[in-house]
């Protein structure tokens, strides 16, 4: 059994739990960036070259902290079951497809999406405020994705790889007991800028970058973006003042 998370800080929750199985973790930003590439080899660069000029990371490091969990990906045994523990947001979303573009490389894996245990209040929240037996429930009530699930979030990777508006407004029109609140995330992903809305922001007088960062994520939770990708756009908007 393997479990793919979005992310550390859920692998480190999980390693709490009594939750067996081998855990990889997906050290991506993939809602940003350079996409366009040929092949994985060619990807990993594009990757490495981007992640280095958003984050000032070296791109030796996001070969030794992040390829290598893909490669832990692409090397699951055939006929293992993999849980991907990804929330609902446009940021998890994209990390998501992209995974399962990798695993159906392999064959006869059983693919299995856990959820977060739903917070009424703030949805976007995703697994934040889980504690063992949140995760242990959330396990419990893992959906099996179909050849149809598969082939969607493939599909879905292509589309917004190459910036297809046409094609991600047609496939998010699929319903998928996979993929959740798939219609409203690629609205969303269309639809608003979240450069726009950090602008009005610091013009009804929002400052300072945590106030802007607490309204973005109470407004546009559904992005997913965490204080990294959101300063990103502050200074990139304060700097053009």
């Amino acid at each position: 059994m393997f479990h793919i998370t979005n992310g550390d800080f859920l692998a480190n929750d999980l390693n709490k739990t009594s939750i067996e199985g081998e855990i990889i973790v997906c050290r991506e930003a993939l809602v940003s960036g350079n996409l366009k590439a040929d092949s994985l080899e060619e990807f990993w660069k594009i990757r490495a070259q981007s992640i280095a000029e958003d984050y000032n990371v070296s791109p030796e490091s996001y070969y030794e902290k992040s390829v290598s969990e893909f490669e832990k990906i692409l090397n699951i045994p055939e006929g293992s079951e993999v849980n991907l523990w990804f929330e609902d947001d446009l940021f998890c979303h994209v990390n998501l497809w992209f995974c399962v573009s990798l695993l159906s490389r392999i064959k006869n894996l059983k693919l299995y999406r856990i959820f977060p245990i739903k917070d009424i209040e703030n949805h976007w929240k995703g697994f934040s405020d889980s504690d063992n037996s949140d995760l242990e429930e959330s396990l419990e009530s893992k959906v099996l994705l179909s050849e149809n699930d598969i082939e969607l979030a493939e599909n879905l990777w292509k589309a917004y790889q190459n910036n297809d508006i046409s094609s991600l407004k047609q496939l998010s029109e699929n319903q998928s007991d996979c993929f959740h609140f798939l219609n409203e995330v690629i609205d969303a992903y269309i639809n608003i800028n979240p450069e726009d809305f950090i602008k009005n922001q610091i013009e009804f007088g929002f400052t300072d970058f945590d106030s802007v960062f607490k309204k973005f994520q109470e407004e546009l939770g559904i992005f997913g973006f965490g204080d990294l990708q959101v300063k990103k756009i502050f200074e990139k908007v304060i700097n053009e003042k």
